[in-house]
């Protein structure tokens, strides 16, 4: 091998392990949020440190993929002398009209809603006259960079405004921005008289932190219980967590909830963009449910009658070709077009002993009177009719004989001849 190609093979192995490492490293701060993941952007401490701050409740996750279309009784009212708590977290917080119905539902009963998100969904801003701003994309960076010096000390509480946490890490700064002069009292306007909300039931927010000097940490009482909302989700990360104080920071948002949470609901939903609310948006269309529902019907019809096992149609099997005794044939008009008669009268004097020795057998190695006899006995000719036929195969053997036309039909005659008349 020579001296360049050495050289090129060590110059892409270094450009390989160059980018397995930067994969790697991708990899290792990839923003998951996830319960499970101990990875700097999982939440495994977080989600870990609710035994502790709520030792009472009992901890249930769910998943990710769970829709709010049906919140059954037990659900929101089986925490008698207590609150249920729901905590969500993510990053883009969307959901249908009936999640969002169900949902306030669930807080009317006395339980405790917590979206942590950095995009809210459009009807609960409309809904709460609050509106969710976010002074950065959510470009990806796994480095540190002067602007993730920007987060060191933007957020705080505010039953201490005095202390600051943060860390050099990704984007803190999302906040809500709720006008003061919003209108006490304005109907909503819906086609379901039902779920009509009055301003009156959304009071103004109580401020539970900011980012830098902009609230990012609300919450909205409805009912009997409470709405909070978060504008930084990364405060659950594990990378957050781990910075001197942070842990304080944490605490400080689960001592606003009520002492007395009985059960606990914790769903990571990661990015749940307006298509995973479900078929909710199709059904309250009543021509597409109709369809769907028709659709479903004629192919119940379908699998209940034509689903049955039918009769195949049986195949003619053509018999089975002799396909030896054709290659012989084939061998033999060859040898005659040829004019090969001695070589073609060979051949058939050895296809015919060794159809005796397959089919009597006999030892076809001397062709002598005891051959003759057993021969005669077992095929049931004459012993004249098979000396005569010997003979003349001795004659081929030995090459005595005149091989021409005639002797080779004569030849030929006799042993399909012997042939025909065996027993």
């Amino acid at each position: 091998m020579s001296r360049r190609m050495y050289i090129l093979i060590l110059v892409l192995l270094l450009f390989s392990g160059c980018e397995d490492k930067e994969s790697q490293e991708r990899a290792k701060w990839r923003q998951t949020l996830g319960q499970d993941d101990k990875r700097p952007y999982g939440t495994w401490l977080a989600h870990e440190s609710l035994k502790y701050y709520f030792s009472g409740a009992k901890v249930e996750t769910l998943s990710g993929k769970a829709r709010f279309n049906n919140m059954d009784d037990v659900m929101k009212y089986a925490n008698a002398g207590g609150h249920g708590l729901l905590i969500l977290e993510g990053f883009d917080f969307y959901l249908s009209d009936e999640e969002w119905k169900q949902l306030k539902g669930f807080i009317k009963a006395g339980n405790e809603v917590f979206i942590f998100s950095n995009v809210l969904d459009n009807k609960i801003e409309q809904d709460l006259q609050c509106y969710m701003k976010n002074n950065e994309t959510g470009k990806f960076r796994f480095l540190t960079s002067d602007r993730d010096l920007d987060n060191k000390f933007v957020l705080s509480l505010q039953n201490n405004r005095a202390t600051d946490y943060g860390y050099t890490g990704r984007n803190l700064k999302g906040y809500f921005h709720v006008p003061v002069d919003a209108p006490d009292t304005v109907q909503r306007n819906t086609d379901d008289t039902d779920s009509a909300i009055k301003y009156s039931e959304w009071p103004y927010p109580d401020t539970l932190g900011y980012a830098q000097t902009e609230p990012d940490f609300i919450r909205y009482r409805l009912g009997e219980g409470h709405l909070t909302l978060h504008a930084a989700p990364l405060v659950l990360s594990n990378y957050f967590l781990l910075q001197d104080g942070n842990e304080q920071y944490l605490t400080g948002i689960w001592q606003t909830l009520p002492e007395n949470v009985t059960h606990v609901y914790w769903v990571t939903y990661g990015n749940r963009t307006q298509r995973s609310s479900g078929m909710s948006v199709l059904w309250k269309y009543p021509a597409t449910k109709y369809a769907i529902l028709l659709a479903l019907l004629a192919l119940l019809v379908y699998v209940l009658f034509e689903g049955k096992r039918k009769q195949r149609i049986i195949p003619v099997i053509a018999p089975l070709r002799n396909d030896s005794v054709s290659f012989v044939e084939t061998v033999g008009r060859l040898y005659y077009n040829k004019g090969n008669h001695a070589n073609l009268a060979a051949k058939m004097t050895l296809q015919f002993l060794e159809w005796v020795r397959t089919h009597y057998y006999l030892n076809t190695n001397l062709l002598n009177e005891e051959f003759i006899m057993q021969l005669a006995m077992k095929s049931g000719h004459t012993e004249a009719t098979v000396r005569g036929l010997m003979d003349i195969i001795h004659e081929v053997r030995m090459g005595t004989a005149l091989v021409d036309d005639a002797y080779l039909y004569q030849l030929y005659s006799t042993i399909q001849q012997f042939y025909k008349n065996e027993v």
